[in-house]
């Protein structure tokens, strides 16, 4: 501090003055202009810092300077000499003390926020470090946080171990054993159960190492606690886990908690015997990923179970694994299926070969799905009416119904359920339903929609989570398919918060995808990139990758921007592999939309539907016949059973262009009706077809309107004008918002440096747009008002 205040401070201390002559220039230093000193670390202080505190704190009132100094309080045990001074200081009304707590969950989120994490509450980043868990690390201590974003990928960074292992090196030994017992238990542990001598406890919370909290004791922080015990010998460890167990077994703890320690322990059999229960504890509460890690704790012992058993918890773990969507399903399958073989249970064989069909889907190999799901139906029927059969016939019917093999879903799909009535097990009897209900869609939509409602409420009460979330995705994605916005997003964004308590990110994932196409759809194009930029951060796989890149794709293509054609090419090569319609046609109908936008031969842009567009036919699917019909017509392509729309394709399709045009805008589709306007040959539905398309934000097909109305002869205005939801000019709109601001034409003239002549121009020509007419009427008058309302209104 004299070095850098220089003068008779410097001089005093150079000199080694007495300890009041320095005392006195730190004090003429204060007073003679305003200063801010800062003494920080101050639990660090020697004797003579810490008596200029109280020599120099005690007489602040006289200066206009401040005085501000900083400490550890947790360094401050009883005995520390800077306890004497902050007594000395307690009555001292110029003395402000600021407690700092610990860092907000939304503070660490602040804090974080250039580490690439999202604010709490939105999905997670790519990182995998959300600020929940980072706070629940660190105890939301700066330090600490900033030091994890730096260091994301270790469990605990170098520089915080090093920080704590420096603390503890300066305790005695019955101390630092003291902080290994109580290492072991993460949270904390009743004082009782940390295997140390009470002074050695006492002496540990007294440093701050620990915190007391009535009879429970814990590190101040995760991280504190994980580098000692990272640092305790590794025998040592283990006896005191083995101790812990035996403690904890007798007083009838938590399954959890006893295969923790059991595993820290190495007591393999304890394992078996705790971590199954405590997977099925957590499952039954939501808590997916945690009752996955429980399996695959108890399968690190799996070696020592008969296959039976061994086939049982591979089994279960398949299934979370499943509702995960975190590829282990197919490889946990595939073990117990080895299991049950070797115990010749042609039963369970054919039962756990039904499910893994729907893994395989779940992977996008769905030829083998397929052969997988057939030969557990040739099993099991082989065998008397019961479970096995039951699950045969439920993923077949699903494989069906995603297949959009509507008749042999439905088919199949009520014997499944007739069988799961009688037989069992009760949880195949959603499933089931969810597949009839699901292709009920494409025949009786009223009926598909009680279906798979009745099937969420049965899921629920049955308390199968991961059921209840494929019936919502279902109700909303089937919904999305027939254009049923309202109820499409309503059900997807429950299906959204329902799988997202409950880890279930496969089916989470699927309907995040979905719920953008639905947004794609009908117009909300700004909202549904922001939510293909969010699903980025869910590493999307499989069937929602599919659909993600194909809305990415057509999204881009619309709008002219770069990247479309590289989002449906990838879409289209993860469709073809599965070789399902409701994958095909929108990746199809998005590259053929991208070649007529580019102005690619009629014939090309065809040649990019028609295999699909025949799979359509053989599946009767309306939707599908329609919108890739449209892009036959337009390559001059005959159908494969007729020219021109068939009747099977849905109405909006084969209107004539208004009345489509109208039949789009019921539905909610705005992008649509514009280009069955766009369709037409009159003048005055091709400058609709333009405004609309402007209006959007569709650059490609506004330009192909504008050159059709040029070819015709009519004068188009400006794009800007085109765009303005009254069809203003860029000049009309500023004289609008003037005319709000009560200004006189006079005024308004003055403004815009035109003359009052042209302003009047400018303000007849506003009220006919606005169909208003005083000025009055056009300052209240609400954008967009005037002409078809807002096209992103779900219907």
């Amino acid at each position: 501090m004299a070095r850098l205040a220089g003068g008779q401070l410097a001089a005093s201390v150079a000199s080694e003055s007495p300890r009041h002559a320095m005392f006195g220039a730190f004090l003429d230093e204060l007073t003679a202009r305003a200063t801010v000193a800062v003494v920080e670390d101050a639990h660090w202080a020697d004797e003579a810092t810490l008596d200029l505190l109280v020599y120099a704190a005690r007489r602040m009132s006289l200066t206009g300077s401040l005085l501000a100094v900083t400490y550890r309080d947790d360094e401050v045990v009883p005995g520390h000499p800077l306890l004497g001074v902050l007594g000395a200081l307690a009555a001292d009304r110029t003395v402000l003390r600021i407690r700092l707590p610990a860092l907000s969950v939304s503070a660490v989120a602040a804090l974080a926020a250039g580490g690439g994490l999202s604010a709490p509450g939105e999905l997670p980043a790519p990182s995998g470090l959300e600020p929940a868990d980072l706070h629940a690390r660190t105890g939301g201590n700066p330090f600490f946080v900033t030091e994890v974003l730096a260091d994301p990928d270790r469990k605990v960074p170098e520089t915080v171990r090093d920080a704590v292992l420096a603390r503890a090196a300066a305790l005695r030994p019955a101390e630092r054993g003291a902080l290994e017992a109580a290492a072991i238990f993460p949270g904390g542990a009743a004082v009782s159960m940390v295997q140390a001598t009470r002074a050695a406890v006492d002496a540990c919370v007294g440093t701050g190492m620990l915190v007391a909290e009535g009879t429970r004791l814990a590190f101040r922080h995760e991280l504190a606690r994980m580098a000692i015990a990272d640092s305790t010998p590794p025998g040592r460890k283990a006896d005191l886990h083995k101790a812990a167990l035996r403690t904890l077994a007798r007083l009838g703890a938590e399954p959890a908690q006893l295969a923790y320690h059991a595993e820290e322990a190495g007591d393999g059999a304890a394992v078996l015997r705790h971590a199954p229960e405590a997977a099925v504890r957590a499952r039954a509460v939501g808590a997916y990923r945690q009752a996955a890690d429980h399996y695959a704790q108890a399968l690190r012992y799996g070696a020592a179970l008969a296959p039976r058993e061994r086939a049982e918890l591979l089994e279960a773990y398949s299934e979370i694994g499943d509702g995960l969507g975190d590829g282990s399903a197919l490889a946990a399958s595939a073990r117990a299926l080895a299991c049950w073989r070797e115990t010749g249970d042609t039963a369970r064989v054919a039962a756990l070969m039904a499910r893994r069909a729907y893994y395989l889907w779940r992977s996008g190999e769905n030829a083998a799905a397929q052969e997988t799901a057939r030969t557990a139906v040739v099993l099991a029927e082989r065998l008397p009416p019961g479970p096995a059969l039951t699950a045969a016939y439920t993923w077949s019917a699903y494989l069906m119904m995603l297949a959009r093999d509507v008749p042999g879903a439905i088919e199949t799909g009520e014997r499944a359920a007739e069988l799961a009535a009688e037989f069992g097990p009760p949880g195949l009897l959603p499933r089931a339903l969810n597949a009839v209900g699901t292709a009920r869609w494409f025949s009786d939509p009223d009926l598909a929609e009680q279906t798979l409602a009745r099937c969420v409420r049965m899921a629920r009460d049955a308390g199968d989570d991961a059921a209840a979330g494929s019936a919502l995705v279902n109700l909303g994605s089937g919904a999305g398919e027939i254009r049923r916005y309202q109820t499409a997003e309503r059900s997807l964004r429950e299906a959204i918060g329902w799988c997202s308590a409950r880890d279930l990110d496969a089916s989470r994932s699927y309907a995040t995808a979905w719920l953008a196409r639905c947004l794609f759809e009908r117009g909300a194009w700004s909202a549904a990139a922001d939510l293909l930029s969010r699903a980025e951060t869910l590493r999307l796989t499989g069937p929602a990758r599919i659909v993600q890149l194909t809305v990415l794709g057509r999204l881009r293509a619309r709008r002219g921007d770069a990247g479309a054609a590289d989002a449906l090419d990838q879409a289209w090569d993860l469709a073809e592999r599965t070789g399902d319609l409701q994958r095909l046609w929108p990746a199809a109908a998005g590259r053929a939309e991208l070649a007529w936008l580019s102005g690619r031969p009629g014939t090309e842009v065809a040649d990019l539907v028609r295999p699909v567009y025949s799979l359509a036919l053989r599946l009767g699917h309306s939707w599908a016949i329609g919108e890739l019909g449209q892009w036959l017509d337009r390559g001059d392509a005959s159908h494969p059973d007729d020219t021109g729309v068939p009747e099977a394709a849905a109405a909006p399709y084969r209107l004539p262009s208004d009345e489509a045009a109208r039949a789009w805008d019921e539905l909610g589709c705005p992008y649509e009706a514009a280009a069955a306007l766009a369709s037409s040959d009159s003048a005055e539905s091709l400058g609709e077809a333009l405004r609309r398309f402007e209006r959007l934000g569709a650059r490609p097909a506004a330009d192909q309107a504008a050159l059709m109305l040029r070819n015709l002869g009519i004068r188009v205005p400006r794009r800007s004008t085109l765009s303005h939801p009254d069809g203003l000019t860029a000049r009309e709109a500023d004289v609008l918002g003037l005319l709000r601001d009560e200004l006189s034409n006079a005024q308004i003239a003055e403004r815009l440096h035109i003359s009052p002549k042209t302003v009047d121009h400018h303000v007849s020509s506003i009220l006919a747009k606005l169909g208003v007419r005083s000025r009055a009427e056009a300052a209240r008058h609400v954008p967009g008002a005037a002409r078809h309302g807002d096209p992103a209104k779900p219907r």
